[in-house]
C-alpha cells in the first residue's frame, strides 16, 4: 500500500489471493489452449466434411439406382410395345391396344409419363398429353444425349432435372422392328422420390452434426479446465516445496546470524559503557543490529506460517489487541482510526498469535500507506458462515499490475520493504482455511478483506474495547 491521495470508492480493481490471470502465468496453458482450439476446429471440419461426403455419396448412389431402374422398366416395356405397335410406329399413330398397355404400365410402375416416338422425334404416344401425335416432341432436345443413345440401340437415362418443386428423371430405350432395326424410341419419366428420404437424411445429419459439435466443445472445455487444474495443482506443489525449502534455509541462516549479531550488539554496548565513550556510532551499531533482527524475524515468520496452537478464539479480541499494538505508530503520523465490530462475538478456530500477526501486518501496511493526517477504517461482520474483516485506508492505492503481484514473496514497491507482508498474511489465512482479497483504486486507497470460517455461533454481550486514538 502506498501513501497519499483522498478517499474515493474502492471499485477499480480487485484481487483475490491466487487470482492472478492464469493464462498470464502459464504460457504453456496458452499454447495448450491454442492447440486444443486448432484440434477441435480440425475435428469439426473433418466431421462436417465426412457427413457432407456421406450425403453426396447417398445422393449419387440413389440417383444411379433410379436411373438403372428406369432403364430396366423402359427396356422391358419396350419389348411389349414392339409386339403391340409395330405398325403404329411406322405410321406415327397409336391404336387403343397400345394406349391401354402404356396406361397400365404407368400405373403399375408409378411413372409420371410415357412417350413413344419415331426415330426422327415425332410423337406417337404422349400419355401426359404434352405433345400431340405426329408433332415433334420437345423432350428430344431436352434429353438429347439419352435419346441419341436410344437411337443407337442402347437404353440410357438422363441426369436429374427439376420440374416445379419436384426432381425428375427420364429413361429411353430403343424399339425394334422385325429386322431388329431401331423403329422408334420409348421414353418414361418418374419423380425422384428418394429426395424425400434424402431430406430426412440431411435433417438427421444436421442434428448429428450439432450434437457432435456440442459434445466436442464440451469435451474440449472439460479437457481445458482439467489442464488448468493440473497446472494449478503443479504450481501449488512447486510453491509448497519452494516455501518448505526456503523455510529450512531461512531457519538455518537466522540461527547462524543471530548469535554473532547478539555478540556485536552486546560488545558495542559494553565498550561504550566500559570506556564511557559518547559516540553516536555505537547507537548506529545497536539500531542496525535491531534492524537485521527485524528482517530475520520477518523471514522466519514467513517460513513458519502453519498454525501450531489452534483453539477457539474471539475474533474481536484479536482485532482489539492489534489496534492497541499499532496505536503508538498511528499517533506519530496523526492517523485517525475508525472501527466497527459487531456485538455478537465471532468465534474462529485459529492460532491466535498467527492471526494476530496477519491482521497486524495488514494494519501496519495501512499505517505506512497513508500520509500524516490520513484515515484508516476497520470493520468486521458475519457473512454467512464466515467472518469478514476489512481494513481500508485512503492512501495512493495500487495499479492493476501491482495487484497481480502483491501476494508474491519478496515483491514490494516500498524503498525499504522486504516484500513479505502480504505473503505472510496469505500463508497464515490460507492455513486457517480462509481467504484474502485486495481492492484498490489508484489515488483513492486500498481495502484488504480477510474471510475466516466461523465456529458454531454464540451470542455474548459486547466486549469492552478501548477506543484507539
Amino acid at each position: 500500500m502506498i501513501a497519499c491521495g483522498i478517499r474515493q470508492p474502492y471499485n477499480t480493481a480487485y484481487m483475490q489471493s491466487g487470482d492472478e490471470p492464469f493464462m498470464n502465468r502459464h504460457p504453456s496453458s496458452r499454447k495448450r489452449a491454442y492447440l486444443l482450439s486448432g484440434l477441435l476446429g480440425a475435428l469439426l471440419i473433418v466431421f462436417n466434411v465426412s457427413t457432407y461426403t456421406l450425403y453426396e455419396r447417398a445422393k449419387v448412389h440413389l440417383d444411379g439406382e433410379l436411373g438403372e431402374r428406369l432403364q430396366s422398366i423402359a427396356s422391358i416395356l419396350g419389348r411389349s410395345v414392339e409386339v403391340a405397335a409395330r405398325d403404329s410406329l411406322s405410321n406415327a399413330a397409336a391404336d387403343p391396344v397400345l394406349y391401354s398397355l402404356l396406361h397400365t404400365a404407368k400405373t403399375e410402375n408409378l411413372l409420371t409419363n410415357i412417350l413413344v416416338l419415331t426415330p426422327d422425334g415425332r410423337t406417337v404416344v404422349d400419355i401426359a398429353g404434352i405433345s400431340n401425335p405426329g408433332e415433334y416432341n420437345p423432350f428430344i432436345d431436352l434429353d438429347y444425349s439419352a435419346v441419341a443413345l436410344a437411337r443407337s440401340g442402347f437404353p440410357a437415362s438422363t441426369s436429374l432435372y427439376k420440374s416445379g418443386d419436384v426432381f425428375m428423371k427420364s429413361a429411353y430405350a430403343p424399339l425394334h422392328d422385325s429386322r431388329e432395326d431401331v423403329a422408334g424410341i420409348l421414353g418414361i419419366e418418374a419423380g425422384a422420390d428418394y429426395f424425400v428420404v434424402l431430406k430426412s437424411l440431411r435433417g438427421a445429419i444436421t442434428l448429428v452434426d450439432a450434437a457432435s459439435i456440442a459434445v466436442i466443445l464440451l469435451l474440449g472445455l472439460l479437457f481445458y479446465r482439467q489442464s488448468i487444474s493440473l497446472d494449478r495443482a503443479h504450481d501449488a506443489v512447486v510453491q509448497s516445496e519452494n516455501l518448505a525449502a526456503m523455510g529450512r534455509m531461512v531457519a538455518g541462516i537466522a540461527h547462524e546470524i543471530r548469535n554473532p549479531l547478539s555478540i556485536i550488539k552486546t560488545s558495542a554496548e559494553r565498550i561504550q559503557k566500559q570506556y564511557g565513550i559518547e559516540d553516536e556510532i555505537f547507537t548506529y551499531i545497536s539500531e542496525e543490529v535491531d534492524e537485521l533482527n527485524r528482517i530475520l524475524t520477518g523471514y522466519l515468520n514467513f517460513a513458519r506460517s502453519e498454525p501450531h496452537d489452534v483453539q477457539r478464539h474471539s475474533l474481536q479480541k484479536i482485532l482489539v489487541r492489534c489496534l492497541l499494538l499499532i496505536e503508538s505508530d498511528a499517533e506519530l503520523k496523526q492517523i485517525s482510526f475508525a472501527h466497527s465490530l459487531p456485538e455478537e462475538e465471532l468465534f474462529v478456530e485459529c492460532d491466535d498469535k498467527r492471526m494476530q500477526q496477519a491482521f497486524l501486518n495488514i494494519l501496519l501496511n495501512a499505517v505506512q500507506a497513508v500520509e500524516a493526517g490520513g484515515r484508516i477504517e476497520l470493520t468486521a461482520h458475519r457473512k454467512g458462515g464466515a467472518a469478514s474483516v476489512t481494513v481500508r485506508d485512503n492512501g495512493c492505492g495500487m495499479s492493476e499490475k501491482t495487484l497481480r503481484e502483491i501476494f508474491k514473496p519478496f515483491y514490494t514497491t516500498k524503498k525499504h520493504g522486504s516484500g513479505l507482508g502480504l505473503s505472510i498474511v496469505k500463508n497464515i489465512v490460507d492455513a486457517h482455511g480462509g481467504s484474502v482479497g485486495v481492492a484498490s483504486t489508484p489515488g483513492a486507497g486500498t481495502a484488504v478483506t480477510v474471510s475466516m470460517p466461523l465456529c458454531a455461533s454464540e451470542t455474548k454481550p459486547a466486549i469492552n474495547m478501548k477506543e484507539p486514538s
